[in-house]
């Protein structure tokens, strides 16, 4: 939910990062992220490998390694719970719910939802 209006599937959010990486990477904490709202509490999470599915819908592959080959974690298998938003960016390197490192999205994470203009 942000706002008076809950978050939909497809929305682009900005949120400000809290995921475990800021361990690793301490300039990532609570730097504002764009991403595309992909599940929402209730959906099933699955993990085949590296395939990442909602719903038993495939939604990525999680790679091996970030860019500076630190190892990348894929996300563990669970039902999204209540405040929470699986995320993911438009490339298939883009860092987001995919992996363990980057996690679920809080609704209070979120700073705002982003209107495309066509």
């Amino acid at each position: 939910m942000h706002g008076s209006h809950p978050l939909r599937l497809g929305d682009f959010i900005v949120f400000s990062f809290d995921g475990e990486a800021q361990a690793r990477y301490p300039r990532l904490r609570g730097q504002p992220f764009f991403k595309i709202v992909r599940g929402l509490p209730g959906d099933a999470v699955t993990v085949a490998g590296r395939h990442v599915a909602i719903n038993g819908e495939e939604v990525g592959v999680a790679k091996l390694q970030a860019y500076d080959h630190s190892p990348l974690d894929p996300i563990a298998p669970t039902v999204i719970p209540p405040g929470h938003y699986y995320v993911q960016g438009t490339s298939p390197d883009s860092f987001d719910s995919r992996y363990q490192e980057s996690g679920l999205v809080r609704a209070e994470q979120v700073v705002g939802v982003v209107v495309p203009l066509y």
